[in-house]
């Protein structure tokens, strides 16, 4: 299995490229391109790598030109049979978001440009860290007292949870926001 390190060697050299990536109703399709670019195998396993995971996040142009995340990420499916249980430590959020590459995208019609690909590393010690975990203490406290993950979404600075998939899907997973993607990941990835 690859490390990020092995990822991020793979994919600098292709920060400032544009790519074919035609629009489907798939929306990780950006993510299967890079993860192909990276020869980062397709698998069920929660991390994409031995030591993290990848993240893939579109951008949007304002008027202005300035470059600013599109939307917000998807981390991880939330498992409400263990969710009261399971602190933000040993959480998969906080596996896939502890060590992660970023790659933010600009799509342009069926193109996609690639900016540069940056690890985030999130000890337990970092400030950031505190902050996450208080988003993902929130959406658990408000789980256990209502006994529903619906009315939550407005919980959290960086992490927040809401439906995955299909708007009459019932699924709820943990997404970063993109004041998470603006904040602390496109100063390094666009300085």
């Amino acid at each position: 299995m690859l490390t990020l390190q092995t990822v991020l060697e793979r994919l600098s050299p292709y920060a400032s490229t544009t790519h074919l990536c035609p629009i489907t109703a798939n929306k990780g399709v950006a993510g299967f391109l890079v993860e192909t670019l990276a020869g980062i195998p397709q698998t069920s396993n929660c991390l994409d790598c031995i030591d993290g995971e990848v993240k893939c996040f579109p951008l949007k142009r304002l008027a202005s030109g300035l470059l600013v995340p599109k939307e917000t990420v998807a981390v991880t499916m939330i498992q409400p049979a263990t969710l009261a249980t399971t602190p933000f430590t040993a959480s998969n959020a906080y596996r896939k978001l502890a060590n992660c590459l970023y790659i933010p995208y600009l799509r342009t019609g069926d193109t996609i440009q690639l900016f540069k690909p940056v690890i985030l590393t999130i000890p337990e010690s970092d400030p950031l860290f505190a902050t996450l975990k208080a988003d993902y203490d929130a959406i658990v406290g408000a789980y256990v007292a209502s006994g529903t993950l619906s009315g939550t979404t407005g919980l959290g600075t960086y992490l927040q949870n809401r439906t995955k998939g299909a708007k009459s899907s019932t699924s709820r997973a943990f997404y970063l926001r993109t004041g998470f993607l603006k904040e602390v990941v496109m100063p390094v990835c666009l300085p």
